[in-house]
Protein backbone atom coordinates (compact mmCIF):
# COMPACT_ATOMS: atom_id res chain seq x y z
CA UNK A 1 0.00 0.00 0.00
CA UNK A 2 1.61 3.54 -1.52
CA UNK A 3 1.77 6.59 1.20
CA UNK A 4 -1.10 8.15 -0.41
CA UNK A 5 -3.50 5.31 -1.10
CA UNK A 6 -3.36 4.89 3.23
CA UNK A 7 -3.12 8.64 3.47
CA UNK A 8 -6.78 8.68 1.64
CA UNK A 9 -7.63 5.45 3.37
CA UNK A 10 -6.87 7.13 6.92
CA UNK A 11 -8.89 10.31 5.87
CA UNK A 12 -12.49 8.07 5.01
CA UNK A 13 -12.04 6.88 8.26
CA UNK A 14 -12.20 9.50 9.38
CA UNK A 15 -14.98 10.77 7.98
CA UNK A 16 -16.87 7.64 8.36
CA UNK A 17 -16.00 7.38 12.38
CA UNK A 18 -18.56 9.52 14.25
CA UNK A 19 -19.57 9.12 17.89
CA UNK A 20 -22.79 10.27 18.96
CA UNK A 21 -23.12 12.46 21.99
CA UNK A 22 -24.03 10.13 25.34
CA UNK A 23 -26.47 12.85 26.56
CA UNK A 24 -29.41 14.17 25.29
CA UNK A 25 -30.21 17.91 26.60
CA UNK A 26 -33.59 18.61 26.54
CA UNK A 27 -33.62 22.22 27.86
CA UNK A 28 -31.06 23.94 26.56
CA UNK A 29 -32.90 24.48 23.40
CA UNK A 30 -35.57 26.23 24.78
CA UNK A 31 -33.59 27.74 27.47
CA UNK A 32 -31.22 29.59 24.58
CA UNK A 33 -34.06 31.02 22.91
CA UNK A 34 -35.34 32.95 26.65
CA UNK A 35 -31.87 34.01 26.91
CA UNK A 36 -31.90 35.40 23.61
CA UNK A 37 -35.73 36.95 23.92
CA UNK A 38 -34.49 38.38 27.08
CA UNK A 39 -31.18 40.24 25.37
CA UNK A 40 -32.48 40.67 21.57
CA UNK A 41 -33.93 43.89 22.21
CA UNK A 42 -30.64 45.71 24.56
CA UNK A 43 -28.58 44.59 21.61
CA UNK A 44 -30.02 46.40 18.95
CA UNK A 45 -31.25 49.28 20.85
CA UNK A 46 -28.07 49.78 23.00
CA UNK A 47 -25.70 47.54 21.54
CA UNK A 48 -24.60 45.67 24.82
CA UNK A 49 -22.32 43.16 24.40
CA UNK A 50 -22.58 39.51 25.71
CA UNK A 51 -20.10 37.16 26.95
CA UNK A 52 -19.76 33.37 25.80
CA UNK A 53 -17.26 32.11 28.48
CA UNK A 54 -15.47 29.06 27.11
CA UNK A 55 -17.01 29.47 23.62
CA UNK A 56 -14.29 27.29 22.00
CA UNK A 57 -15.37 26.16 18.48
CA UNK A 58 -18.93 25.10 19.35
CA UNK A 59 -21.70 26.43 17.65
CA UNK A 60 -24.79 27.66 19.09
CA UNK A 61 -28.44 25.36 17.12
CA UNK A 62 -30.13 27.14 14.77
CA UNK A 63 -33.17 28.73 16.18
CA UNK A 64 -32.16 29.47 19.38
CA UNK A 65 -30.33 32.91 19.66
CA UNK A 66 -31.62 35.95 16.81
CA UNK A 67 -29.10 37.57 14.72
CA UNK A 68 -28.97 40.30 17.06
CA UNK A 69 -27.78 38.84 19.65
CA UNK A 70 -25.21 36.38 18.24
CA UNK A 71 -23.33 39.24 16.66
CA UNK A 72 -23.21 40.71 20.09
CA UNK A 73 -21.24 37.33 21.49
CA UNK A 74 -17.92 37.84 22.68
CA UNK A 75 -16.32 34.05 22.71
CA UNK A 76 -13.02 33.64 24.98
CA UNK A 77 -11.56 30.20 25.85
CA UNK A 78 -7.89 29.01 26.69
CA UNK A 79 -7.23 27.76 23.68
CA UNK A 80 -7.81 28.60 19.88
CA UNK A 81 -10.59 27.62 18.15
CA UNK A 82 -12.09 28.99 15.11
CA UNK A 83 -14.46 31.55 16.18
CA UNK A 84 -12.80 32.52 19.75
CA UNK A 85 -12.28 36.29 19.56
CA UNK A 86 -9.85 36.48 22.93
CA UNK A 87 -7.73 33.92 24.51
CA UNK A 88 -8.42 34.63 28.19
CA UNK A 89 -8.73 32.49 31.53
CA UNK A 90 -11.98 32.55 32.61
CA UNK A 91 -10.92 33.33 36.43
CA UNK A 92 -8.79 36.75 35.32
CA UNK A 93 -11.10 38.17 32.36
CA UNK A 94 -9.54 41.09 29.87
CA UNK A 95 -12.25 43.55 30.20
CA UNK A 96 -13.44 46.47 31.70
CA UNK A 97 -16.13 46.04 34.98
CA UNK A 98 -19.67 46.21 33.68
CA UNK A 99 -18.47 45.86 30.15
CA UNK A 100 -21.32 42.99 29.22
CA UNK A 101 -25.08 42.94 29.30
CA UNK A 102 -25.29 39.40 29.62
CA UNK A 103 -22.95 36.56 29.97
CA UNK A 104 -23.68 32.65 29.25
CA UNK A 105 -21.26 29.70 30.03
CA UNK A 106 -22.38 26.20 28.73
CA UNK A 107 -20.54 23.09 29.70
CA UNK A 108 -17.41 24.54 30.46
CA UNK A 109 -17.49 25.63 34.80
CA UNK A 110 -16.02 21.73 34.82
CA UNK A 111 -12.58 22.57 33.28
CA UNK A 112 -12.05 25.88 35.17
CA UNK A 113 -10.14 25.39 37.71
CA UNK A 114 -11.34 27.67 40.09
CA UNK A 115 -14.85 28.27 38.98
CA UNK A 116 -15.68 30.17 41.57
CA UNK A 117 -13.16 33.16 40.72
CA UNK A 118 -14.68 32.48 37.15
CA UNK A 119 -18.08 33.10 38.21
CA UNK A 120 -17.29 36.21 40.40
CA UNK A 121 -15.10 37.44 37.35
CA UNK A 122 -18.41 37.03 34.94
CA UNK A 123 -20.78 38.99 38.12
CA UNK A 124 -17.39 41.92 37.80
CA UNK A 125 -17.65 42.30 33.97
CA UNK A 126 -21.69 42.21 33.80
CA UNK A 127 -23.97 45.25 34.06
CA UNK A 128 -26.03 44.93 37.43
CA UNK A 129 -28.97 42.63 36.36
CA UNK A 130 -27.57 41.22 33.42
CA UNK A 131 -28.86 37.54 32.71
CA UNK A 132 -26.48 35.00 33.15
CA UNK A 133 -26.96 31.43 32.31
CA UNK A 134 -24.88 28.11 33.01
CA UNK A 135 -25.06 24.70 31.93
CA UNK A 136 -22.93 22.30 34.56
CA UNK A 137 -22.34 18.88 34.74
CA UNK A 138 -23.50 16.36 37.56
CA UNK A 139 -23.50 12.50 36.89
CA UNK A 140 -21.03 12.70 34.17
CA UNK A 141 -17.84 10.45 33.15
CA UNK A 142 -14.82 12.33 33.34
CA UNK A 143 -13.49 14.31 29.74
CA UNK A 144 -10.93 16.45 29.60
CA UNK A 145 -11.13 19.61 27.39
CA UNK A 146 -8.04 19.92 28.23
CA UNK A 147 -8.60 18.85 32.21
CA UNK A 148 -11.93 18.45 34.07
CA UNK A 149 -11.37 19.11 38.00
CA UNK A 150 -15.43 19.42 39.79
CA UNK A 151 -19.12 17.91 39.20
CA UNK A 152 -22.07 20.42 40.68
CA UNK A 153 -25.55 18.69 42.63
CA UNK A 154 -28.29 21.00 42.41
CA UNK A 155 -27.52 22.99 45.49
CA UNK A 156 -23.88 22.52 44.89
CA UNK A 157 -24.90 25.11 41.61
CA UNK A 158 -26.99 27.57 43.69
CA UNK A 159 -23.97 27.24 46.33
CA UNK A 160 -21.53 28.74 43.36
CA UNK A 161 -23.95 31.00 41.94
CA UNK A 162 -24.84 32.37 45.98
CA UNK A 163 -23.46 36.32 45.45
CA UNK A 164 -26.19 36.36 42.35
CA UNK A 165 -30.03 37.48 42.03
CA UNK A 166 -33.02 35.76 40.60
CA UNK A 167 -31.46 31.82 40.85
CA UNK A 168 -32.96 29.61 39.08
CA UNK A 169 -31.97 26.37 38.88
CA UNK A 170 -32.95 23.39 36.99
CA UNK A 171 -32.39 19.85 34.90
CA UNK A 172 -31.08 20.13 31.53
CA UNK A 173 -29.47 16.86 31.06
CA UNK A 174 -31.43 14.26 33.17
CA UNK A 175 -30.87 10.56 34.52
CA UNK A 176 -31.19 8.59 31.23
CA UNK A 177 -28.52 10.17 29.56
CA UNK A 178 -26.27 9.93 33.53
CA UNK A 179 -27.13 6.00 33.05
CA UNK A 180 -26.00 6.17 28.86
CA UNK A 181 -22.74 7.74 29.68
CA UNK A 182 -21.95 5.18 32.38
CA UNK A 183 -23.35 2.07 30.36
CA UNK A 184 -20.87 3.59 27.31
CA UNK A 185 -17.94 4.06 29.48
CA UNK A 186 -18.42 0.72 30.92
CA UNK A 187 -18.80 -1.22 28.03
CA UNK A 188 -15.86 0.51 26.18
CA UNK A 189 -13.92 -0.18 29.11
CA UNK A 190 -15.08 -4.19 28.61
CA UNK A 191 -14.37 -4.39 25.54
CA UNK A 192 -10.91 -2.32 25.40
CA UNK A 193 -9.51 -4.41 28.18
CA UNK A 194 -9.76 -0.60 29.82
CA UNK A 195 -6.63 -0.19 28.11
CA UNK A 196 -4.62 3.33 28.09
CA UNK A 197 -4.46 2.28 23.79
CA UNK A 198 -5.36 4.75 21.72
CA UNK A 199 -6.46 2.35 19.14
CA UNK A 200 -8.37 0.01 21.29
CA UNK A 201 -10.36 3.09 22.96
CA UNK A 202 -11.69 4.94 20.07
CA UNK A 203 -12.61 1.37 18.44
CA UNK A 204 -14.27 0.26 21.62
CA UNK A 205 -15.77 3.50 22.36
CA UNK A 206 -17.41 3.41 18.59
CA UNK A 207 -19.66 0.36 19.53
CA UNK A 208 -20.31 1.16 23.09
CA UNK A 209 -21.50 4.81 22.15
CA UNK A 210 -24.28 3.10 19.04
CA UNK A 211 -25.31 0.47 21.46
CA UNK A 212 -26.30 3.03 24.52
CA UNK A 213 -26.90 6.16 22.64
CA UNK A 214 -30.89 5.11 22.45
CA UNK A 215 -30.86 5.13 26.12
CA UNK A 216 -30.30 9.00 26.63
CA UNK A 217 -33.63 9.65 25.35
CA UNK A 218 -35.80 7.86 27.50
CA UNK A 219 -35.16 11.58 29.09
CA UNK A 220 -38.56 12.52 27.14
CA UNK A 221 -40.38 11.23 29.45
CA UNK A 222 -38.46 11.62 32.68
CA UNK A 223 -36.36 14.71 32.59
CA UNK A 224 -38.82 17.02 33.84
CA UNK A 225 -39.84 14.26 36.76
CA UNK A 226 -39.74 16.08 40.21
CA UNK A 227 -37.05 13.52 41.00
CA UNK A 228 -34.61 13.42 38.17
CA UNK A 229 -32.47 16.01 40.19
CA UNK A 230 -31.27 13.30 42.14
CA UNK A 231 -29.73 11.62 39.36
CA UNK A 232 -29.32 14.11 36.72
CA UNK A 233 -26.51 14.11 34.13
CA UNK A 234 -26.42 18.22 34.30
CA UNK A 235 -28.23 21.00 35.50
CA UNK A 236 -28.60 24.50 34.11
CA UNK A 237 -28.88 27.86 35.82
CA UNK A 238 -30.28 31.29 35.47
CA UNK A 239 -29.49 34.32 37.54
CA UNK A 240 -29.20 37.91 37.64
CA UNK A 241 -25.65 40.06 38.26
CA UNK A 242 -25.77 41.13 41.53
CA UNK A 243 -26.79 44.91 41.35
CA UNK A 244 -24.60 45.95 44.80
Amino acid sequence: MTGRTRARLMGLARRVYRVPSPTYNHASHHNLQRFSNALSEPTRRDGVRVLNVGGGGRQFPPGTLDGFVRQAIVNIDVERHPGVHVLADAARLPFASNAFGGALSTAVLEHVRRPGEAIAEVARVCAPGAMVYIEVPFMQGYHASPHDYQRYTIRGVAELLRDYEDVEVGVCVGPSSALSWVLRGYIKGVLSGFSRSRVRERAAEFVAAWLTTPVKYLDRFVADRPAAEDLASGFYAFARAPKD
